[in-house]
């Protein structure tokens, strides 16, 4: 049986220098691989946190919106629970106007609210009063959807966080 010969050592040597370049070549595209792929998700961690900031500005402008809404209730309100929560107080002829203010029930003829701007005045008007109790409840419901959706937001982003 015959032996293999021996490689000359000149031939050996350029063989281990071809296998030397071609694994640099190698180790400086997966470098190259990682370093991109390091960018994309730096990338996208800084859109998080805009992200999150944005929402956490939203949410403070909720807040505020609800302190607002809450004073509002408040100096429509002064006498307690009762005076404009449900019904507008029956006073005199104009005692049909006290039907319950919910969204499609009988009474005030839903549609038939003033705008907003006319009811700015203090006119003591009841059918005033009761478009500015729709204006709050819209208002309440408006804030409680945008409450839903920062929640959903947040859980997105919690979820994001976690992924590899």
């Amino acid at each position: 049986s015959r032996s293999p010969l021996p490689v000359p050592f000149p031939q050996r040597s350029a063989r281990q220098h071809q296998d030397g370049e071609r694994a640099l070549r190698e180790a400086r595209s997966i470098r190259a691989e990682h370093r991109d792929r390091l960018q994309a998700l730096q990338e996208q961690l800084e859109q998080l946190r805009q992200q999150e900031q944005r929402l956490h500005q939203e949410r403070l402008s909720l807040a505020r919106q609800r302190e607002q809404l809450q004073q509002l209730r408040d100096e429509l309100c002064p006498g307690g629970p009762g005076t404009l929560l449900g019904t507008v107080p029956a006073k005199g002829p104009g005692s049909a106007l006290a039907a319950p203010l919910v969204p499609g029930a009988q009474g005030l003829l839903p549609g038939l609210l003033p705008p907003v701007g006319m009811f700015l005045g203090d006119s003591g008007d009841p059918l005033a009063s009761a478009a500015l109790y729709g204006h709050l409840l819209l208002l309440k419901h408006r804030a409680q959807m945008d409450h839903d959706f920062l929640e959903n937001e947040r859980i997105f982003l919690e979820s994001l966080k976690k992924r590899p």
